[in-house]
């Protein structure tokens, strides 16, 4: 029974593990089809399915915190269980990123110009979506699975590193998303914002009369070619495109929103979205460079310059005929780790080969005072 228990969570463990590695590859995908201009429907299916990973996320999450608390280990969970990186990689991602998203989505496939509500939302999953590299926290469950670092110890240490790196990372790049967005930093957002402040002020200047707003806005036409749509007190006045084009080539986050005095404006956004995407893949590789080096090449530093000479100590100290060196680079001879291991070498180790030809205590016997007989007597100072 219990063998079979094992079994099953060995399988949904390498599940979860699989969905990780499915949903970086969605993240990146998401951002690349933006860049790429990706058909609508296309687009559209990705954030479809990052609503779905980050639902998977959010159930799996809720499970693990719902055993942890039967179990009374809620604590131990969300600190050393990493409990609080599933709930940063599921939860808020899902609540304030793919959620918003769907339900756009959901309203555009309705009605296309009656969701004025929810572009001012959107405007905040402009900046939320960065937050979607915290899937990158989820690869940290990978560790676990190093082959070629057995250790617990560089597992453990190795794992907590990256985490904060990356944590230190996505939480650094977010902020400063935030920043920009409620400053307004000089950028291509800013410039397009600004020139639909302009494009807005004409406009409700000119909204007196329907003739002379009609008049002003066939002048913008050419002028904002940005403008997409106009309506007056719930009634399109203007619309650049066809309602079809709109749902062939637009999607959530590709417009931005403007109303006052029963005006409404909608402006094409596009170019931002494109900015903030090519944003994204260059902070998702950035991550992805810093879990790659972390993993292929600290962790086998770690394994050589800490466990690998412990480990050798701990088996001369343990196991009676293991009598190996530890090597000692010359690069690091002066780590607290190689004085150890030069003491074992040079002192141990002879200690443990005469006690062993002279038939004394056999090595698990030996004690420091044994030690101690070996290590060179300090002259006393003179007073």
């Amino acid at each position: 029974m219990e063998d079979n228990r094992n079994k099953i969570v060995a399988f949904l463990e390498a599940v979860v593990i699989v969905v990780i590695l499915l949903s970086l590859i969605q993240t990146f995908l998401e951002d690349f089809a933006v860049v790429s201009g990706w058909s609508m429907m296309a687009r559209t299916k990705l954030s479809i399915s990052s609503f779905c990973f980050d639902l998977f996320f959010t159930i799996e999450f809720l499970v693990r915190l719902y055993y942890a608390i039967v179990n009374r280990r809620t604590m131990e969970y969300l600190t050393r269980g990493r409990g609080w990186i599933d709930f940063l990689a599921s939860i808020p991602l899902l609540m304030f990123n793919s959620g918003p998203t769907l339900l756009a989505i959901i309203l555009k496939g309705s009605t296309m110009v009656n969701i004025s509500g929810i572009f001012n939302v959107l405007k905040v999953i402009k900046a939320i979506r960065i937050a979607r590299i915290l899937r990158f926290l989820r690869i940290i469950k990978l560790f676990r699975n190093i082959r070629y670092v057995d250790s617990k110890m560089a597992q453990r240490h190795i794992a907590n590193i990256t985490t904060l790196s990356i944590t230190v990372v996505v939480f650094s790049l977010f902020l400063i998303t935030l920043t920009s967005l409620g400053f307004r930093l000089p950028g291509i957002a800013t410039n397009l914002y600004q020139r639909e402040l302009r494009t807005a002020n004409i406009l409700v200047k000119a909204e007196k009369t329907e003739k002379q707003l009609t008049f002003t806005i066939q002048q913008l036409d050419k002028y904002d070619t940005n403008l997409l749509i106009v309506k007056k007190d719930g009634k399109t006045i203007y619309s650049r495109y066809k309602n079809g084009y709109y749902r062939e080539n637009f999607g959530p986050g590709d417009y931005s929103y403007f109303s006052k005095n029963g005006l409404e404006l909608f402006f094409d956004s596009r170019i931002v979205s494109i900015q903030n995407s090519l944003q994204n893949i260059l902070f998702f590789i950035v991550v992805l460079l810093t879990v790659v080096v972390f993993l292929i090449f600290y962790s086998p530093h770690f394994a050589i310059t800490v466990t690998d000479p412990l480990r050798v100590i701990e088996r001369g100290m343990s196991e009676r005929d293991y009598n190996l060196e530890v090597k000692i680079p010359s690069a690091y001879r002066e780590d607290e780790v190689f004085k150890v291991a030069k003491l074992y070498n040079e002192v141990f180790l002879p200690l443990k080969d005469r006690c062993m030809m002279e038939g004394e205590k056999p090595a698990l016997d030996l004690t420091m005072s044994d030690i101690q007989e070996m290590l060179p007597e300090k002259k006393e100072k003179s007073t």
